[in-house]
C-alpha cells in the first residue's frame, strides 16, 4: 500500500541540528556582513542628520545637511567633474576592453602575441596604487625633470617645461584610470569570446560571412551579459572612487578634478564635517543606485533572466 506524499512529509521530521546547518556555515559571514557594512551604513545615514564635527558633539539637524547640497556653490562643478570623469572613463574603459578581447581572443587566438598583449595590459592594475601614481605624477611633471617635458625640451631647448597638471589635469586622472581599469573588462570579455563554440565561426565561414558579420551576430550578441556587468560595476565604481585623484590631483587645481566622491572626503576627514560628509556619501549612494536601475533597464535585464525558450 502506497503511503500519500502528504502522510510521508507529516510523518518524518528534520533534526534541529540539521535545520541549523545552513544558519552554522553563514554565521560568520552574517556577522561580517552585520559588523563592517549593515551597521557603517546606518550610522552613515543617522550621522546624515547631525552636525556632527570636529568636537564629536551630536546634534540632530534634520534635513540641513541636504539643504546644504543644493546650497552649496560648488556643487555645480563637482556634479560636472563626476558626470565627465565616469562617463568619459566608462566609454573609453569599455571600448578598449572590448576592443583588446576581440583582437587578441577572436583574430589572434593562441598565438603567443595575444598573450603577451593581454599581460602587458594586465601590469597597471596589478602594481600598487602608489606606485603606479607615481609614474604618473613623474610623465607628467611640471618641471624640466619631468619625461615628457624632457622629452618637449630636446626638440625646444629654449621653451618653458609646461605645467600639465594645471592645465590638463582632468585629462591625466582620467587616462591614468582607463589604462588601469581596462584589464578588467578584457578579461571578462576574452573569457565569453573563448567561451563561443568552434562550430559558430566554422558555419559562419562556410556560409560566406565576413569578419564584421562574425563579429556584430555572434560575438557581440553573446556578450550581453558581461557587457552589462561590466558597465555597471564599472559606472559605479567611478562615480565612487577618489583614490587615483586623491593621489594625483588632490582634486586640484582649484576643484578642477574634484568628484562628488573625493568631496565627501573632504568635507569628512579633512574638513571634518563628518555630518556634511555623510550626506554627500548618501547622494553618492542614491545616484549609483539610480544609474545601476537604469543600466539594468536599458540592458533590459527582466528579458536576459527569462529561461531560453527551446523550439521542437
Amino acid at each position: 500500500m502506497e503511503i500519500p506524499v502528504s502522510l510521508a512529509k507529516k510523518a518524518y521530521k528534520k533534526p534541529l541540528a540539521k535545520k541549523m546547518y545552513p544558519y552554522f556555515f553563514i554565521m560568520p559571514f552574517a556577522l561580517l556582513v552585520l559588523v563592517f557594512f549593515i551597521l557603517p551604513a546606518i550610522a552613515t545615514i543617522i550621522m546624515s542628520f547631525t552636525d556632527l564635527n570636529a568636537s564629536m558633539k551630536i546634534n540632530f539637524v534634520g534635513f540641513d545637511n541636504f539643504k546644504r547640497i543644493f546650497t552649496d556653490y560648488s556643487m555645480p562643478q563637482i556634479l560636472w567633474n563626476t558626470v565627465l570623469f565616469a562617463v568619459v572613463t566608462l566609454v573609453f574603459s569599455l571600448f578598449f576592453g572590448l576592443f583588446i578581447s576581440i583582437a587578441t581572443q577572436y583574430f589572434l587566438k593562441g598565438k603567443l602575441t595575444a598573450v603577451i598583449y593581454r599581460v602587458l595590459w594586465l601590469i597597471p592594475s596589478i602594481i600598487p596604487a602608489v606606485v603606479y601614481v607615481t609614474f604618473w605624477k613623474y610623465l607628467f611633471d611640471p618641471t624640466g625633470d619631468g619625461l615628457i617635458n624632457k622629452v618637449l625640451l630636446l626638440f625646444q631647448p629654449d621653451g618653458d617645461p609646461i605645467s600639465w597638471f594645471t592645465k590638463i589635469a582632468m585629462a591625466i586622472v582620467i587616462i591614468a584610470t582607463i589604462v588601469s581599469t581596462t584589464s578588467g573588462g578584457m578579461i571578462l570579455l576574452s573569457a565569453a569570446i573563448s567561451s563561443i563554440p568552434e562550430d559558430l565561426y566554422k558555419a559562419a565561414k562556410v556560409d560566406g560571412a565576413s569578419e564584421k558579420s562574425v563579429i556584430t551576430k555572434i560575438i557581440l550578441p553573446s556578450l550581453k551579459w558581461p557587457l552589462m556587468y561590466i558597465t555597471i560595476s564599472d559606472l559605479i565604481g567611478f562615480v565612487s572612487s577618489y583614490f587615483f585623484i586623491l593621489l594625483l590631483t588632490n582634486g586640484g587645481p582649484m576643484r578642477d578634478t574634484t568628484t562628488l566622491s573625493l568631496y565627501a572626503y573632504q568635507q569628512a576627514f579633512n574638513l571634518k564635517y563628518y555630518g556634511y560628509g555623510a550626506a554627500l556619501s548618501l547622494l553618492v549612494v542614491l545616484i549609483s543606485l539610480i544609474l545601476t536601475l537604469w543600466l539594468l533597464r536599458l540592458f533590459d535585464f527582466n528579458e536576459m533572466i527569462k529561461p531560453s525558450r527551446i523550439e521542437d
